[in-house]
């Protein structure tokens, strides 16, 4: 009877280090350094679809958020010093890198921008109404398989798909327009080293 309660007291007590452990594994990787925050920050233009802009950031009866974020390649040699980001900039970096031929062809002469997406309302989100500095993004643009994001969105969904946008400089202002909704932000100066 005895070794039958140290045994229940060692099996809850490995099962309890488990979950600490993976609890506090996912945080990890849930955390942006404060200079990443900075970096992704001055690259992030925000749309609120169908949404009535009040000032001050407020924004009335939007149907979803769209964030693009620019993630030029460069950004990937900062991985080295300091790995402390979100795993969707990891993701959209991997496309400057990529093993397949048919990826590697689409990104020559091209930057990669994270199209980060939330419903505030059921909305049918599509890439393709995107335009970035009146360039429109085609299907051939994106880089996200389709089975790995929905377009048909329920309130609350959120999501991420890559696409591929021609070079865009350093100093360059970024205008973003996605049906009604307009952005614009001017992107760093230089180049990430």
């Amino acid at each position: 009877m005895k070794t039958r309660k140290n045994l229940c007291r060692a099996v809850l007590f490995s099962a309890l280090l488990s979950v600490l452990f993976f609890i506090s594994d996912d945080q990890a990787h849930a955390y942006n350094s404060k200079a990443w925050k900075e970096r992704l920050s001055a690259r992030t233009a925000t749309l609120w679809i169908e949404g009535e802009p009040l000032g001050d950031g407020i924004v009335l009866n939007a149907r979803g958020e769209l964030n693009v974020t620019w993630l030029e390649s460069g950004l990937a040699r900062i991985l080295d010093t300091d790995n402390y980001v979100d795993e969707w900039v990891l993701n959209g970096l991997n496309y400057y890198f990529s093993n397949r031929k048919e990826t590697r062809d689409k990104m020559k002469g091209r930057d990669v921008l994270a199209l980060r997406y939330r419903a505030i309302k059921n909305w049918s989100f599509d890439p393709e109404k995107l335009t970035i500095n009146d360039y429109a993004i085609t299907s051939e643009n994106i880089l996200t398989k389709k089975e790995y994001w929905e377009s048909e969105l329920v309130q609350g969904y959120v999501g991420m798909v890559v696409v591929a946008t021609p070079s865009l400089k350093p100093g360059q202002t970024m205008k973003l327009r996605y049906e009604d909704a307009e952005a614009q932000i001017e992107l760093p100066r230089t180049r990430s080293k």
